[in-house]
């Protein structure tokens, strides 16, 4: 596994990459956190593709866009990463949560860009839900003398990763607090996300799954069946597949990828 920058006008990429030969696959990772949760799975998933995952702008490593920035802004700058890594190869994009909303509008802007979309926990709120998310979900962090914000930042993950290894809910943590400043930029933004309406334009091939505890699994599955999409359950997790199961989730792509291309096994 490789770590590396790209730069443009606005600022550096910065990357996750392995693999040299197969299929392309790019990963796109949950907000507020980094291309760290696709660790564990890299190294199963480059032993049959190439892979590349980059921070979204403004997370892990990579420079922030401008606070008032679309989700349209991130993808077209997630867009012309994944071009000026894979060129004119077509890749396969697995996004989960925040990421999944990127891989819905990377398709709109970039209709060639990609054979397929295997989606994870897709943000797909009603109108109730989604004005909650933006009232509640992720208020300003403010740093306190007494410390408080760490714990706050704790009992977070807690409750929304009840059943992961600490040292997995421990990088959450820290991964939110490293972007504090700016960690519900891009939150807010896919609470605002029109997913049901920008799905419809999607023209390859679409997979929407979910961890079957997760918070965003009733979602999803609504979103499925409302657009007569395939759905996959990942039973017994509460969220975060490639980090919790990479090489089950290894496996699932790795079966999408050949339900594209004829392959059997």
């Amino acid at each position: 596994m490789f770590k590396g920058y790209q730069n443009f006008d606005y600022g550096q990429i910065h990357y996750l990459t392995a693999g040299d030969t197969g299929p392309s696959i790019v990963l796109l990772h949950e907000s507020p956190l980094s291309n760290r949760v696709f660790e564990k799975c890299i190294p199963a998933l480059s032993e049959w593709a190439q892979v590349f995952a980059p921070d979204t702008p403004g997370y892990g490593n990579s420079d922030a866009l401008a606070k008032s920035s679309t989700l349209a802004d991130y993808a077209k700058v997630i867009g012309e990463s994944i071009k000026l890594w894979a060129g004119d190869r077509q890749v396969l994009i697995c996004g989960t949560h925040t990421g999944a909303s990127l891989a819905i509008e990377l398709v709109n802007q970039f209709p060639n860009i990609a054979s397929g979309l295997f989606l994870i926990g897709v943000p797909f709120y009603t109108e109730a839900e989604s004005s909650d998310r933006i009232a509640n979900w992720c208020p300003d962090i403010e740093i306190t003398e007494e410390g408080e914000h760490l714990n706050w930042a704790w009992r977070r993950y807690q409750k929304i990763w009840p059943t992961a290894p600490l040292l997995d809910r421990n990088m959450a943590v820290l991964d939110m607090l490293s972007v504090s400043d700016k960690y519900n930029w891009g939150y807010l933004q896919a609470f605002n996300y029109a997913v049901g309406d920008r799905i419809k334009n999607v023209n390859c091939a679409l997979r929407i799954s979910a961890a079957e505890n997760e918070f965003l699994f009733a979602g999803s599955k609504r979103l499925a069946e409302q657009i007569n999409a395939d759905f996959t359950v990942f039973a017994g997790l509460d969220g975060q597949v490639p980090l919790r199961a990479p090489d089950l989730f290894s496996e699932e792509l790795k079966k999408f990828h050949e339900s594209l291309t004829g392959i059997a096994k």
